[in-house]
């Protein structure tokens, strides 16, 4: 199967832990058969981090969805997850009581960035629109901010439940992208406490497969499959391949035809899989 869409490699941060737990990672874009059809490239992009303070392990994890309208928007999103990340590892905080007005920050150095990716191409910054999504997750907590649609789900001690929820204008498939005027006044953040089991980040293209949106909640037959394959794995990079055929396969297809961006993560305690297989 042909994979149009370009896979950005995670970078660890940090030494191991003693007992090395650590986040299983499963992360796909797919180009949309829309897109495919018209020869326009992949406008989502994704990337991750894993950062090890001493006390826990975090992941933080970018994902982006170009607007269709734009027509560098494909370079926007990808400048928009890398920027992203390098901006984070460079602050001095404290994972646990990252602030709004912080996360604002972060995604005002991004949009400066586009900026100059704008002059760069020489286009207008309005041609690199994009949404974007940050997660930053601990093993007892979660901090969640995004603008535009798309969105955040979590595990949080055992139970499925909505991280953000889609941001959507006025009008059906209208959304606000980091370009837009008073974007950042428009992000949303959301702080969870609690063990974090799994969380999962998705663009719009997988909205209506992953949303129950008469009932507001994740849609749990979609989520809970995944996380059990991933859980049960050894080898996470093993499920890369196959989750780009599930999103590419035709029974996705018929049900969205834009890009699609999954980025799947189960927490993953070595010290207690050892436990569990001495016993």
């Amino acid at each position: 199967m042909r994979f149009p869409c370009r896979i950005q490699p995670h970078r660890p941060g940090g030494p191991r832990y003693k007992h090395n737990p650590m986040w299983r990672v499963v992360p796909s874009s797919v180009v949309g058969t829309s897109h495919q059809r018209s020869g326009v490239p992949c406008q989502d992009a994704h990337d991750f981090l894993r950062i090890n303070t001493g006390d826990d392990e975090f992941l933080i994890v970018a994902v982006a969805d170009g607007a269709g309208s734009a027509i560098h928007s494909h370079i926007g999103s990808g400048e928009a997850v890398r920027h992203l990340l390098s901006v984070i590892p460079r602050a001095d905080l404290n994972f646990l009581l990252i602030t709004a007005e912080e996360v604002r920050e972060w995604m005002r150095q991004v949009l400066n960035h586009l900026t100059t990716v704008a002059e760069r191409e020489g286009t207008t910054l309005s041609q690199l629109a994009c949404t974007l999504l940050l997660g930053i997750v601990g093993s007892d907590g979660a901090v969640f901010a995004q603008i535009g649609d798309g969105g955040w789900v979590v595990e949080l001690d055992g139970i499925l439940m909505q991280g953000t929820w889609p941001q959507t204008g006025e009008f059906a498939n209208i959304t606000t992208f980091i370009t837009t005027d008073l974007a950042l006044d428009a992000m949303q953040f959301v702080r969870l406490e609690g063990p974090i089991g799994a969380v999962a980040g998705f663009t719009d293209g997988l909205q209506t497969l992953a949303l129950n949106f008469a009932g507001h909640k994740p849609h749990e037959p979609f989520f809970k499959p995944m996380f059990d394959t991933i859980r049960a794995c050894t080898d996470e990079t093993s499920l890369i391949a196959p989750l780009q055929t599930f999103l590419a396969s035709e029974a996705v297809s018929v049900r969205t035809d834009d890009d699609k961006t999954l980025v799947l993560a189960c927490w993953h305690d070595t010290e207690d899989a050892s436990n569990d297989a001495g016993q």
